[in-house]
Order: structure tokens, then C-alpha cells, then sequence
């Protein structure tokens, strides 16, 4: 159970961090919401690591710091891969509150104070997560926008797991997320994962905070004020990028999670999945074509089990690569 809300002169010191790759402008939009917080007397601090950019994110990161709103630590990490950036962040962090954003949210100005507050009332847990609610373009098309496939946290990053504050075993998401430093102790991300890995695979955040709930960092904390708004590009709007999207989530849950002690396995790959692939085949199959609906929904399941499909098959080359 929480506790009461403890004085602003009692919290640990507070650090925001975002990685960030070719997105300048969407960065300073994100960096202009953290200039506008609102705080009681919190010390804190933002790093922000370019990665391996070559656009204007430097001019930009240039720009905040002389601004004086808060304070940016700016760092550059010249080897692709958000993992490797956020671990380059790490290394300046002793302690405190580290705060995980992406380089595209919209911030409320009471969002960092909310983390703040919570950490207080919950002094015996480490990971919270706050509300993240996609937000698209305006001539962003009408079933990219529904419910049924937003709400599906993949697809977006969509996060709410309840609607009050509280206790959640539903993982807080990489674009707004929050971790005691002590929790985080020696561990680092794991590189072959997330944009820009050696693996080509989602998950490094979720990867991250499952290693640390084995070690006993669990249940997680649902802070509603601290809510944040994921900016949805363009480039995301097509069925072409919903559909890979999907494939690579089941291709990265096979790789991820691995073998499991429930068989019997065919090529490597479980034979229930097999099945489910089929099963997912067999209904898109007739909605080809439309109804929009049927075709979206199929579809979405289809590439998500070939994709798990695929991974373990890749998962199998490797292991056979390895013995040679």
C-alpha cells in the first residue's frame, strides 16, 4: 500500500533521459514539454545522447542547453542503436530517479512532479509507468485511429492498465517509464535489441524491466497524472507498416522468450504454432480483399504468428551456426 505523500525536499534526485536518432524536430518539441514543467523545488536534470545522427540534433541539443530552463546534459553516442545510448546515459546516473522518454511524446506540465509524488507514496517499489496515449497527424486515416487496433500496445505504444493509481503487472513502456537507480543497479540494456541492435528486434526496454522484476522488482506502479502522448509519424500509417510492425513482434517474442518445455517441436518451431499460423492463414485468406475490417484484423494476426514462426526458425540457424 502507499504511503502518505512525503515533503519535495525529501525525494531523490530526478533524471530524465531520451535517445535520440535523426529526429530533430520531434525532439525539440519533447525537449520544449520538459521546459515547461512545473516542479516543487525537485532537483533535476535531462540527458539527452544523439545517436549516430546526422541531421540537425545537435544545433538542437546546442540550443536547450543555453536555454537554462533546466538542466541538459547532452551526450553523444556515434554508434547506431538505442540501447547502446541509453547505456551511455546511465553511466552519468549514481542515483535517484531515472525517467525513460522517447524523443516523440507530448508532456503534460505536471508530468514529471506526478513521477515525483508517486515515488514518494510507493517508497518499496522501483518501476512505474505512466498513461501513453498515441496521438496521429490529422489526415491520419479513420481505421488506423480505431480502438480495437490502438489499444493494441505494439501497434502504437499504447499504456493504461487501469485507470487509478496503483499497482499493475502490466510492463510500463519504454517511451514513459520510470526506475528507482538502485533497482537498476549494474544492469544495462541489452544491445542486440530495440531500433537499431545487432538483432533487429523489438522490446529492449521490456526485455530490461523483466530482468529486473526476476529480481524481485514487482509488481510495478500505475501513475495516471504522469501521462504522456505518443506522436505517431506518417510513415506509420500504412497497412504495409501496421502489418510489419506486427511481424516483427512475433518474430521478436520467438527470439526473446526462446524454447519452451511444451511440445512437440517441428523445425525448431513448437507444433502449436504451427497450427496457430494456419488457423491465422485460413481466416485472413477470405477477407484478402475486404471487408477493411476482417482484412485489418486477420491480417494483423496472420503476421504476427508467421513472424513468431520466423523467429524461431532463425532462432534454430543460430543455434546450428553456433556448434560449427
Amino acid at each position: 500500500m502507499p504511503t502518505e505523500p512525503v515533503s519535495s525536499a525529501t525525494h531523490p534526485s530526478v533524471t530524465v533521459v531520451v535517445a535520440s536518432h535523426n529526429r530533430a524536430h520531434s525532439l525539440a518539441a519533447t525537449l520544449e514539454c520538459l521546459g515547461q514543467q512545473r516542479l516543487d523545488h525537485a532537483r533535476w536534470r535531462v540527458i539527452a545522447v544523439d545517436n549516430a545522427s546526422s541531421d540537425d540534433t545537435q544545433d538542437v541539443l546546442t540550443r536547450f542547453v543555453a536555454d537554462g530552463r533546466f538542466e541538459l546534459l547532452a551526450l553523444s553516442e556515434p554508434k547506431p542503436g538505442k540501447p547502446r545510448a541509453l547505456n551511455r546515459a546511465l553511466e552519468q546516473i549514481d542515483d535517484g530517479l531515472v525517467v525513460f522518454i522517447d524523443d516523440d511524446v507530448n508532456l503534460g506540465p505536471d508530468w514529471l512532479q506526478s513521477y515525483i509524488e508517486a515515488a514518494g507514496r510507493w517508497p518499496d517499489h522501483a518501476i512505474f509507468g505512466g498513461p501513453i496515449i498515441p496521438v496521429f497527424p490529422v489526415d491520419a486515416p479513420a481505421w488506423v485511429q480505431d480502438e480495437r487496433y490502438v489499444r493494441q500496445s505494439p501497434m502504437f505504444a499504447y499504456y493504461e492498465p487501469r485507470q487509478d493509481e496503483g499497482l499493475t503487472t502490466g510492463v510500463p513502456l519504454g517511451p514513459n517509464m520510470m526506475i528507482r537507480r538502485s533497482a537498476i543497479a549494474e544492469h544495462r540494456f541489452d544491445e542486440r535489441l530495440g531500433p537499431g541492435g545487432t538483432h533487429g528486434l523489438m522490446g529492449d526496454e521490456t526485455e530490461f524491466e523483466r530482468r529486473l522484476t526476476r529480481m524481485g522488482h514487482h509488481p510495478y506502479v500505475f501513475v495516471p497524472g504522469a501521462r504522456a502522448e505518443h506522436r505517431v509519424r506518417h510513415e506509420q500509417l500504412s497497412v504495409e507498416a501496421v502489418w510489419s510492425r506486427a511481424y516483427l513482434w512475433g518474430r521478436t517474442m520467438a527470439l526473446a522468450h526462446g524454447r519452451t518445455p511444451r511440445g512437440p517441436y517441428l523445425y525448431g518451431v513448437p507444433l502449436r504454432y504451427w497450427y496457430g499460423a494456419l488457423r491465422a492463414w485460413l481466416r485472413y485468406a477470405p477477407f484478402a480483399f475486404g471487408p477493411e475490417h476482417f482484412r485489418l484484423k486477420y491480417g494483423w494476426q496472420w503476421q504476427v504468428r508467421s513472424g513468431r514462426i520466423r523467429g524461431y526458425l532463425d532462432s534454430r540457424s543460430s543455434q546450428r551456426a553456433s556448434y560449427k
